[in-house]
């Protein structure tokens, strides 16, 4: 089976493309978020470097969030759009758990976060034994107080996600009695963790439904601004 696989959650845009005798994966951070402009030439030049074409891929699997409302945009549509033009499936998942997935060595609780802006983060906390993340918590779009019940079992915590460094020292302050660290001595590749993962779901749960589209935790500025207009005209 041919995989393609893609993140356009945050501000690095992760390719990977697995085949039968081998794979490739590519990281790029484009000044400005412009995944749009270099998503699928990224695209067909990592399926060359695996020595197939995109008509040759049998599954898709992308990010469907929490992350930036644009990224993730950008990401399904071209992901759905060429799994719709060739009658091929797709699988997406937590951008969250994803990233969790990388770890392998650690015993603990696993924090994965990506930063919300506004002062919040997009948090989801998972527990690993040998090697393997069970989730503990629902992704959420909150603070490290949130979490203090769902870790409070745990002694050593471990954060990850694009936004680690952000993060850790706010929820080091507000939970001093655990050990927390950013550091994991033995982890997989994004790409090779996002293929994982979305496999796993595909042949657990199938294909996503056709109108399947990205989750997000909170209102775009767009949606709370019209919200506050309409608003005012109906008080008006």
């Amino acid at each position: 089976m041919n995989i393609l696989a893609v993140d356009t959650a945050s501000s690095t845009l992760t390719l990977a493309v697995r085949t039968a005798t081998g794979f490739e994966e590519l990281s790029k951070q484009p000044q400005g978020m412009k995944h749009s402009e270099i998503i699928m030439p990224s695209i067909t030049e990592l399926c060359s470097d695996a020595g197939i074409k995109i008509q040759d891929l049998d599954l898709f699997i992308c990010t469907k969030g929490p992350g930036s409302f644009t990224g993730l945009r950008i990401g399904m549509a071209a992901v759905k759009g060429l799994a719709f033009g060739l009658g091929k499936p797709v699988a997406s998942v937590s951008t969250l758990e994803y990233h969790a997935k990388c770890i392998l060595d650690f015993d603990g609780a696993v924090v994965s976060v990506i930063d919300a802006r506004k002062n919040k983060f997009y948090l989801g906390v998972f527990e690993c034994r040998e090697g393997i993340c069970s989730r503990i918590k629902e992704d959420i779009d909150g603070n490290a107080e949130d979490l203090i019940q769902a870790l409070a079992p745990y002694e050593r915590i471990l954060v990850t996600g694009p936004d680690k460094n952000i993060f850790a020292p706010v929820l080091a302050a507000c939970c001093q009695d655990k050990e927390i660290t950013t550091q994991c001595y033995e982890t997989v590749s994004p790409g090779t963790a996002l293929i994982e993962l979305g496999l796993e779901k595909f042949e657990r749960q199938g294909a996503d439904d056709i109108g399947q589209g990205p989750v997000y935790l909170r209102k775009s500025d767009a949606e709370i601004a019209l919200e506050e207009k309409e608003k005012g005209e109906k008080n008006g």
